[in-house]
């Protein structure tokens, strides 16, 4: 069984808690999410089966979106509402004018600091363990891009917003950095994962759907094949049978031998037949392999 699944992560479910289950209903040891979301967070976890699982790296480079609710006026160690609270803070109410203008200053490129509450690893440790026994340390910034923050809502202290993001995008400490830049201080009440990559929330299925599928033997009709759940790379077609097989072999081809376009970055390679051949990178005239499919 091969394939990728669109889950709609539960809250209070760990995203490995999900894998767990799904490996138990599939009868597959071969799962692994990509783009980790936090207990209290719901929606889109990409799970890749069998050998799916090879390409986990391009599907979770995709760009997120999120619906996020931020708490104004406290602060709390992890971040978001789960956490043990640090601060709560009079503030006089800012306008919508003014969150505008805070919001576009965390919009574009910027440096982000990831919250000790996290899987990023201090000399081998994941900064969460360290932190659980009082000696955490802070943590470098790392640049991540987010394109765009809408204000969807406003009701004192609740703002509701819609974030697209970078991987690696901490959306409790962009909660968090806003706040801070509001004077208010501030922390993630809640979050949905709208979309990972092409991977869509109407599009996802339950726990409970998924279980339902697996007892019923038609799992595999919801399973996404690798080459659709890569569509978001260019596709290129290589017609000759002895390219193709250098291809396959893992070698370099020139660009001359495809009739489409020359496109730079990503891409996937396919023969004559429309059969996925390999991921490459295309560059100054050459595809060269990243990963090929027999």
């Amino acid at each position: 069984m091969d394939g990728i699944l669109n889950i709609n992560k539960p809250a209070g479910w760990t995203s490995h808690d999900v894998v767990l289950k799904v490996r138990e209903l599939l009868k597959e040891k071969r799962i692994g999410h990509t783009g980790t979301l936090d207990p209290m967070a719901t929606g889109v976890l990409v799970l890749c089966v069998g050998k799916a699982t090879r390409i986990a790296q391009y599907l979770e480079a995709g760009e997120k979106e999120y619906d996020v609710v931020m708490r104004l006026g406290i602060t709390t160690d992890t971040l978001d509402a789960e956490g043990r609270v640090l601060e709560k803070r009079d503030y006089s109410s800012p306008d919508a004018a003014t969150l505008i203008q805070v919001m576009d200053r965390f919009t574009g490129t910027i440096l982000q600091r990831p919250p000790v509450f996290s899987a990023v690893k201090v000399s081998g440790v994941p900064s969460y363990k360290l932190a659980r026994q009082g000696r955490a340390e802070q943590l470098k910034p790392r640049k991540v891009t987010i394109s765009d923050i809408v204000l969807a809502g406003y009701d004192d202290p609740l703002v509701a917003l819609h974030v697209r993001c970078s991987k690696g995008t901490y959306i409790r400490a962009l909660c968090a950095d806003m706040g801070e830049a509001l004077g208010t201080g501030a922390h993630l009440a809640r979050l949905v994962r709208r979309r990972s990559g092409r991977f869509r929330l109407e599009d996802s299925l339950t726990v409970e759907q998924l279980s339902y599928l697996a007892g019923s033997g038609n799992v595999e009709k919801e399973l996404i094949p690798l080459d659709a759940a890569l569509s978001e790379l260019p596709a290129i077609t290589i017609y000759e049978e002895f390219e193709a097989r250098k291809i396959l072999h893992g070698n370099e081809v020139a660009c001359s031998v495809c009739r489409e376009t020359r496109p730079e970055g990503l891409v996937r390679i396919h023969d004559g037949s429309g059969k996925l051949l390999a991921v490459a990178r295309a560059n100054g005239g050459k595809f060269r392999p990243e990963m090929v499919f027999s």
